[in-house]
């Protein structure tokens, strides 16, 4: 791979228009995520009642989350047919059928049917994200790391909310009220119809070219980002998941587990949209670098401080700094597979929810073992160990 970065070609010409960024379209694509993405985190923060409830080990939990995460499997492929289809309802229905899947939990009358709920949402976040991805870059003009930004910063908040969201719930209506909660996604489902529904088709001028040709142009850049992705993954997930359970193992409140998980995400909401916007100028390994060095040790920092505010004020540098990355490897990947970029979506997703689901399952059984402390701490340095895979990027530079 050269140290450039391909450009827009003539099967994007139709959907990219060169240094216009829409604003607007970019807003309502981000609400959407935002929604979307609410349902999902609630997960981290009933974790410490489902276990009591079912009376599951760490390690079933940690299965738990995978089972969340098993449509990374597919994620690429649903990403190819995007990039030949007019993806506009898959994103439309996307928010309704994850709430579903999410809001039913507390109903759920054994673990079987905890799995059976949890894959649903998995199959349902897996055919949103790529398709919603790769449409931001084409509304973005040349600036693909603010329209990344403005679209990650929105599932970040959602991740932010959703903690909160459904521990309001519980203390309102009981787990078995979770169901209350699907109100907002069929709200928002509506207004996206309202909105895109009604629009002509995405049309591209022509086919886009062949993924796995486009794929072996740029192997070793494609091979060493997907190291970089998995690798970063080993932390803020096994803190964004296992934390409440850490605090109440402690004897903490779930209440302040679920803010503390909210601080994270918001602190990360403001990192993401800091960090893709910077990149478009400084250039994306630059921002990379800053995001993993700090967000580790910032990370470990939390599990050396008690219960409290100082915890709480450690998170916010922790959030930022940890999802700083996560519109930049967005934008870096399309740049790479810019025909391709729903699938191109399709792979960093499958690379990120396979990192999710190898740290949660690992840090379950061995946190069975040796405690949940020291495993998730240690998972908070392991994460440094992207660095020297992020110097080996070429640096892209800001678009032109």
């Amino acid at each position: 791979m050269a140290g450039t970065i391909a450009r827009p070609s003539r099967a994007d010409a139709s959907t990219t228009q060169s240094g216009t960024f829409d604003t607007a379209a970019i807003t309502t694509m981000s609400l959407a995520h935002f929604v979307h993405d609410t349902y999902p985190a609630f997960l981290g923060a009933l974790l410490p009642l489902l276990i009591a409830k079912f009376g599951l080990t760490l390690g079933a939990a940690g299965v738990l989350v995978s089972v969340l995460r098993w449509s990374a499997l597919i994620q690429p492929f649903l990403g190819m047919l995007a990039d030949r289809s007019d993806p506009r309802y898959w994103v439309i229905l996307a928010p309704t059928v994850t709430a579903l899947g999410m809001g039913l939990l507390g109903l759920a009358p054994n673990y079987l049917a905890l799995m059976l709920l949890l894959g649903l949402t998995g199959l349902s976040h897996a055919a949103f994200h790529p398709a919603g991805g790769a449409q931001v870059t084409r509304l973005s003009g040349r600036y693909w790391g603010r329209g990344t930004a403005f679209w990650m910063t929105g599932g970040e908040l959602g991740r932010a909310v959703g903690p909160l969201f459904v521990v309001a719930c519980v203390e309102t209506f009981g787990l078995e009220g979770t169901w209350v909660a699907v109100g907002p996604a069929i709200l928002a489902s509506l207004l996206l119809y309202w909105r895109i529904g009604r629009g002509p088709r995405l049309q591209l001028k022509s086919a886009p070219a062949g993924l796995w040709t486009a794929m072996k142009q740029v192997r070793r850049g494609l091979a060493i980002l997907g190291i970089i992705i998995v690798l970063r993954n080993l932390g803020s997930a096994s803190f964004t998941f296992f934390f409440p359970t850490y605090v109440t193992d402690l004897g903490g409140s779930l209440t302040f587990a679920a803010l503390a998980i909210s601080v994270f995400e918001l602190a990360g909401a403001a990192g993401a949209l800091i960090g893709g916007t910077l990149s478009d100028h400084l250039g994306r390994r630059k921002i990379l670098v800053v995001s993993t060095a700090v967000a580790g040790p910032t990370l470990f920092g939390v599990f050396l401080l008690p219960e409290g505010p100082w915890q709480l004020a450690l998170l916010v540098p922790a959030g930022l700094a940890a999802f700083a990355a996560s519109p930049v490897q967005m934008a870096l990947i399309q740049e790479l597979l810019p025909d391709n970029r729903s699938a191109a979506m399709g792979i960093m997703m499958f690379l990120g929810l396979e990192g999710t689901i190898v740290a949660t399952v690992a840090v379950g059984f061995i946190a069975d073992a040796v405690g949940l402390g020291p495993t998730l701490a240690t998972s908070m340095l392991l994460s440094l160990l992207p660095l020297p895979f992020i110097l080996l990027l070429p640096e892209t530079g800001p678009r032109r």
